[in-house]
């Protein structure tokens, strides 16, 4: 019974952590400095959502309110997530404007070195037991929005409501705020893995998520939030939410919504799960469903509906599909999950298509531990930094190349980059001629290696798996024939975006640039009640 309650807890953990605010806030009763939007915002994550499945999906016709929204407003297929392409460092820069250099959240699995332990925001059931349970919930649902993120940032909920806008969250992951409230731990998980009855953490004026969040426009819903519907982590209850808020006259003027549950299917059966995708947006369907018509929801707000990366397709045969670090690394110590990483010559923060290596009481090894990954051809990249240069090595080539960042190349987002050796090692192409920088098959691959890079207390080096491959380690999961994410090349990282109720386009297609893009549909959109 233990392990199956813990098990209940990975999931809830795997699909991100929540809070209960103190007060049961009100939207209502808060008070909004003047201002006024004549549209509200709501952003839905729907996990997984690529281009390709939205195509193959439209052309079906199973997706008649996504259809409806594309119809409507601005379809894009190329949206850039940021690197490690895992949840958490995604929505940690969609929410601060930010790349993990600055806010701090290198991965779904990082070493915290002032600790001297890993970090692990749930990958696993092994993970869990290995590192304490104890531990890995009080680094979701606590540390992960309190002391990990980085305090020298702001997230979009602190700085709309220093702007005078009310914000709220339904299961996002990532929801630091300005308001504080209390996570409730359920009797049951106390009582079985020892946890304290609950947690104090900041968060934005509303703040719904599972059985562990009730605002008040929540308090008497019947509501999908079981032990059995992962505590309401599940796409049912993050619409019937959010339906319950804007019913009940309490939607704030930003809203963010996230549908978990076709990550989990995209996993087991690839991106290519079409069933999947139109289940999502069959519960998505249900907040257009919220007012009086779908018309009625445009007139009132600005939709911004995106997935968060991709997923590459992995091979069926689970001996071939996995880089084995321990294997590849056979002649060095290896931290075990749970034991002092400094004890050990290396240790591994797997976080799926990508990992980084970390060499604790050697960092001046990280230049040969690259070379002896170029022994093994699925993995894509090795890249590491010297104080000065990044530096990267493929397999697939007898060169190197180095970069960092000037003013003699120019990308598509206006980044100044100085670059040495051969570009094809990070399947780039140069035109001399306009001094341009073009990206192949790893979209903003330089920004995305440099601010990983810069992520850690301690340098670090990067690999990075080729499609259709992953990385093993000690608990990590294996997705034989199904869908995985992590890396950096376009499979993983090229997210869909679709807007509907403005003509503004954004800048930049990249996640780390629409917390910008968000604040000024707020503003240019606003007007004054006095």
């Amino acid at each position: 019974m233990r392990r199956l309650l813990t098990f209940i807890l990975t999931i809830l953990l795997i699909s991100g952590c929540g809070n209960t605010p103190e007060d049961g806030a009100s939207i209502k009763g808060l008070e909004q400095n003047d201002k006024d939007p004549s549209k509200k915002v709501i952003l839905v994550l729907i996990d997984s959502m690529t281009g390709s499945v939205i195509d193959r999906t439209k052309e079906k016709g199973t997706i008649p309110s996504l259809q409806f929204l594309i119809d409507n407003g601005q379809y894009y297929k190329e949206l850039v997530a940021p690197f490690p392409s895992m949840s958490v460092v995604i929505e940690s820069t969609i929410l601060t404007g930010k790349m993990a250099d600055e806010h701090k959240i290198p991965g779904l699995n990082w070493y915290k070195v002032n600790e001297d332990r890993y970090v692990d925001y749930g990958a696993s059931l092994k993970k869990l037991i290995k590192l304490s349970p104890e531990q890995t919930i009080e680094d979701s649902l606590y540390h992960l929005n309190n002391t990990h993120l980085s305090p020298n940032v702001t997230t979009l909920f602190e700085d709309l409501h220093e702007k005078g806008y009310s914000t709220g969250s339904v299961n996002f992951i990532v929801y630091r705020g300005p308001k504080s409230h209390s996570m409730n731990i359920p009797p049951v998980f106390r009582e079985t893995i020892g946890l304290p009855e609950g947690f104090k953490t900041m968060g934005p004026d509303l703040l719904a998520f599972g059985q562990l969040v009730k605002p008040k426009a929540l308090k008497d819903k019947q509501l999908p939030e079981s032990v059995f519907r992962k505590l309401g982590l599940n796409d049912e209850f993050s619409v019937e939410a959010t339906k319950a808020i804007i019913q009940s006259e309490e939607q704030p003027d930003f809203l963010t919504v996230f549908l978990p549950d076709f990550d989990r299917e995209a996993h087991e059966n690839s991106i290519h799960y079409l069933k999947g995708f139109e289940r999502a947006e069959t519960f998505f369907q249900e907040i257009l469903n919220g007012y009086e018509s779908w018309d009625k929801a445009l007139e009132e707000n600005i939709f911004i509906v995106l997935g968060d990366h991709g997923q590459d397709k992995l091979i069926d045969n689970d001996v071939e599909l996995t880089i084995d670090l321990e294997h590849l690394y056979e002649d060095f110590s290896i931290a075990p999950l749970g034991d002092k990483v400094s004890d050990y010559d290396l240790a591994f923060a797997n976080n799926h298509r990508m990992t980084y290596v970390y060499a604790p009481n050697q960092t001046e090894a990280i230049p040969k531990l690259a070379k002896i990954a170029m022994s093994d051809e699925r993995i894509a990249m090795a890249s590491w930094n010297d104080g000065e240069w990044n530096y990267v090595l493929s397999p697939k080539y007898n060169d190197f190349f180095r970069f960092k960042r000037g003013d003699h190349y120019h990308d598509r987002y206006d980044q100044g980059w100085d670059i040495e050796g051969e570009e094809k090692v990070a399947s780039i192409k140069i035109d001399e001629h306009n001094k341009e920088l073009k990206y192949v098959d790893n979209p903003d691959v330089l920004n995305q290696l440099d601010t990983a890079l810069q992520s850690n207390d301690i340098p670090a080096l990067i690999l990075t798996a080729n499609p259709g491959f992953q990385f093993y380690s000690e608990g990590a999961p294996i997705h034989e024939g199904g869908g995985e994410h992590g890396g950096i090349h376009a499979n993983d990282t090229l997210a869909a975006l679709i807007i509907a109720g403005t003509d503004k386009k954004p800048k930049y297609l990249r996640m780390v640039d629409l917390k910008d893009y968000i604040i000024d549909l707020l503003e240019e959109d606003k007007t004054n009640i006095n």
